[in-house]
């Protein structure tokens, strides 16, 4: 559940329940912060805002004491003194023997309770409107990747972020191909008359029309496929190196929503694409940590296992070629 809260007479947020936590023990906020989340029709302070979650020790639905705080891996709430943060985030002692297999097993603390991800923000598209739900995933993705695919719905259908990544990585690529286009229509009106006029096989500018209206016409189609086969790629590497911890759903959802964030970068004329490459490793890689609760260093072997095989596969297709070329003239 995604929660705004007003400090200073401006609205913050959204955060989710774990950040409310942190800001009222850090003092940021306090029981009578005025807080509003969807469903309430008016703000409200903190105290009387926010549904009971039971008390540290049963849950019995009575309101939770002020200054209590929230076991991320429990859903609990327990006095400040028997709550540690690790990695910024409150746990209570109770929580402790499950926080540690969970590290020992893959390498990062577990996220606990599954409620606590309901994002990102394309997710609540109906009650945050098309495009600032668009905006806020991009800024998110590109800008605090760890934060944004923490509270990422691991499951939850393929549909939403499907949706997601070929609207914009077909924005980015058409984006991409449109420079292109422009630049070799620019280098063949720079060539010398006579090369111009030597019955050169096709014309640069009428092929750079052919192919930008191409794009627009099957990019949707080759990002929908392209989706499927590489999230697909990437789940095995992980299941290589042993990073599945979560279904294929959830490593395609992270792909998507990597791959979409970041296609938006292509839109810088002529370098984007190259930026918008670079970008998209980074975010998938802290997006499979995160979402697979895996450590980094493995995320990243996953992710580039692909791209180093292909990179073996060519170097040996180029060097059997060169080889056989070499053998080829040496017998003549």
């Amino acid at each position: 559940m995604n929660w705004y809260y007003d400090q200073g007479g401006q609205r913050q947020g959204p955060v989710q329940e774990a950040e409310l936590d942190r800001l009222l023990a850090s003092g940021a906020i306090t029981q009578a912060t005025l807080v509003w989340c969807e469903g309430m029709a008016n703000w409200a302070p903190l105290r009387e805002a926010r549904p009971a979650a039971g008390s540290g020790g049963g849950g019995g639905g009575e309101n939770v004491p002020e200054g209590w705080i929230r076991c991320t891996a429990t859903g609990r709430y327990f006095p400040p003194s028997q709550i540690v943060y690790l990695d910024g985030k409150p746990y209570s002692a109770e929580a402790k023997p499950g926080i540690v297999q969970g590290v020992m097993q893959g390498g990062m603390l577990p996220s606990g309770n599954e409620s606590l991800r309901n994002g990102p923000a394309w997710e609540q598209r109906a009650e945050l409107g098309f495009f600032p739900a668009i905006w806020q995933t991009i800024k998110g993705v590109l800008l605090d990747p760890a934060r944004t695919f923490e509270t990422m719905k691991r499951e939850g259908g393929l549909g939403a972020p499907l949706g997601f990544a070929v609207l914009l990585s077909s924005v980015g690529g058409i984006a991409a191909i449109f420079y292109s286009v422009v630049l070799q229509i620019g280098t063949g009106t720079m060539l010398p008359p006579e090369a111009r006029q030597s019955g050169m096989p096709f014309d640069p500018a009428t092929m750079g029309i052919g192919v930008m209206v191409g794009l627009m016409v099957f990019m949707p189609l080759l990002v929908l496929i392209g989706t499927f086969i590489y999230a697909g790629i990437q789940h095995l590497s992980l299941m290589i190196c042993s990073g599945a911890k979560q279904p294929f759903e959830t490593t395609y959802r992270t792909y998507c929503y990597a791959a979409g964030a970041t296609a938006v970068i292509q839109l810088v004329p002529f370098c984007g694409a190259y930026i918008a490459g670079i970008w998209a490793i980074v975010s998938l890689c802290i997006g499979l940590a995160k979402t697979h609760e895996i450590g980094v260093g493995r995320a990243v072997c996953a992710v580039l296992l692909p791209m180093v095989l292909c990179c073996v596969l060519v170097a040996v297709f180029f060097g059997a070629v060169m080889g056989i070329a070499m053998s080829a003239a040496a017998s003549r």
